[in-house]
């Protein structure tokens, strides 16, 4: 009788309790390791904290830390020594060859350098890339979708996306320089909100049609695309200056 009442009661309750899903959790982990990096401006080769240290700053537990790890890993962000830890990766595959100093550029010149950069590197990819590596930018810009639907943005897939965006344009001279804006962008905004990832969000879309405009050669859209996602991170230093 009391089962059939529980029974009965739950079918009156409109609202009940989701699953949470692990993906998720992991990305978000993954997430706070790649801010650790580039807050504490980890070069290659540098040692990250152990995996116990990361599950006590983050408040989980090792598996988790270690799943999301494995995200990074597999992004190319950092590698595992066994039984020496968990070091960054250089994203070039080698020690990078330039060494670029932007310290001393406005926020304004570094934006006009970065929609110039940004503008050249999409002609490059659309005219350099193989389609191969076109169906892979697509691939990942429908895996940002897929967590943009369950309002989730993750910096480690947006890394990723235009890591390969960047690699199709076969410049390292491009890639390195962008990079070094973006990662110094990335420090102005977290040091002056913390918290933006709606405002990256809204751009997911912007990078689904990005991937579709360079799979089909479309230069005009590709370009369009890129400066709207350009202006969110660009509006992000303007207000924290505003402040």
């Amino acid at each position: 009788m009391q089962l059939v009442e529980k029974e009965e009661n739950m079918k009156k309750n409109d609202v009940l309790l989701k699953p949470v899903e692990k993906d998720s959790l992991y990305l978000k982990i993954s997430d706070a390791v790649y801010s650790y990096i580039k807050m504490n401006n980890l070069q290659p080769d540098d040692k990250l904290p152990s995996e116990r240290d990361m599950a006590a700053m983050l408040q989980t537990s090792r598996n988790s830390v270690r799943e999301g790890l494995r995200i990074l890993e597999d992004r190319g962000l950092i590698y595992v020594k066994t039984g020496s830890g968990v070091f960054v990766k250089d994203p070039y595959g080698e020690h990078s060859a330039i060494s670029v100093r932007l310290t001393e550029c406005t926020t304004e010149e570094l934006q006009e350098l970065q929609t110039i950069l940004d503008h050249q590197a999409v002609l490059n990819a659309i005219s350099r890339g193989t389609r191969e590596e076109k169906e892979k930018l697509v691939s990942i810009a429908s895996e940002l979708m897929e967590k943009y639907s369950k309002n989730i943005y993750s910096h480690t897939l947006d890394y990723s996306f235009h890591t390969e965006l960047y690699e199709m344009g076969r410049n390292k001279a491009v890639h390195q320089v962008i990079q070094g804006i973006r990662d110094r962008r990335f420090v102005q905004r977290e040091n002056a909100d913390g918290e933006n990832d709606s405002v990256w969000l809204a751009t997911i879309p912007q990078h689904f049609q990005l991937a579709e405009a360079i799979f089909n050669s479309n230069s005009a859209a590709a370009l369009a695309a890129v400066d709207e996602i350009l202006e969110h991170g660009f509006s992000l230093i303007d207000h924290s200056r505003q402040k």
